[in-house]
């Protein structure tokens, strides 16, 4: 049936299914609000959506939203990476797939299963923990692990989520596509030690002083150029539980006498020395500390 509707409706539906599937509710204020539609209309909208799929979304009074079942099937197709993005950057152009071809490309060597992403996105709106399989060196087949997701990350290599293991109880990162299943727990409560807000990790930020390699100064006019520094330093700001996957993913030299050699290094942590926290061993030089 999604075939006979015009380009408008299936974007009007897709932007239920979007906020419904990774935001667990959805009304008829968010249609008029993003697409500045009457009442009336996100009304039909909201009838046209449920006589295709009657069984997604099914209407709580007592919130006056529509709720998302966890066994919905999706109609709508969209785009991995216009999903990612929005639920990143927030919204702007059409999440669906569009018609022409792009000319610019991101490469990945995996997409992230959309059915996992937005069971730890409606818990994290929602605020309940998950079960989660989670496959891991130690446990390649996977374990079962309940956790309390409060943000989604892009590591620069991978999709992690930040979570409150309550295992290791400790707040860690999950690889998204390392959950091979996942089960709400939604009657279960949170803990305050367990909220973002003690998140010391994801909330404390640290100032990264990036520098041309050392033993680059010959082309250090063109780095400087390239990552636009100002007086030969580039100052990054990131969560310190982010920094380490920063520094790997752009293979900064992290050693303090800048010791790493490789064409594939060209940038340099000025402030190896002064920086301390957990996950700065995943940079390249780190361990030389």
């Amino acid at each position: 049936m999604t075939s006979e509707l015009s380009g408008y409706q299936k974007e009007l539906l897709a932007h239920i299914e979007f906020i419904g599937r990774f935001y667990g509710v959805v009304s008829r204020a968010d249609l008029v609000k993003r697409f500045d539609i009457s009442e009336a209309s996100a009304t039909r909208t909201f009838q046209l959506y449920n006589s295709i799929a009657p069984d997604n979304l099914i209407y709580r009074p007592n919130i006056r939203r529509y709720e998302w079942q966890d066994n919905a099937s999706p109609v709508i197709e969209v785009s991995i990476n216009k999903c990612l993005s929005t639920l990143t950057d927030g919204f702007g152009d059409s999440f669906a797939h569009a018609t022409d071809k792009p000319f610019a490309v991101k490469n990945s060597l995996f997409h992230v299963n959309l059915d996992i992403l937005a069971g730890i996105t409606r818990a994290i709106k929602r605020k309940y923990p998950i079960s989660i399989n989670y496959l891991s060196k130690s446990s390649p087949l996977g374990a079962k692990r309940q956790i309390v997701p409060h943000s989604i990350a892009d590591s620069g290599l991978r999709w992690h989520v930040r979570a409150f293991d309550r295992k290791r109880n400790e707040f860690r990162d999950f690889v998204i596509n390392r959950v091979s299943s996942l089960d709400p727990c939604k009657s279960d409560e949170i803990l305050t030690h367990e909220e973002r807000a003690a998140d010391d990790e994801w909330n404390t930020i640290v100032e990264l002083e990036l520098q041309p390699h050392p033993r680059l100064s010959e082309i250090a006019p063109m780095i400087e150029f390239e990552y636009q520094m100002v007086s030969g330093i580039l100052k990054k700001k990131v969560r310190q539980a982010l920094a380490g996957y920063l520094l790997d993913s752009w293979n900064i030299d992290a050693s303090p006498d800048a010791s790493l050699s490789g064409e594939h290094v060209m940038l340099h942590l000025r402030n190896a020395e002064e920086l301390k926290f957990k996950n700065k061993v995943l940079a390249p030089g780190a361990g030389h500390c």
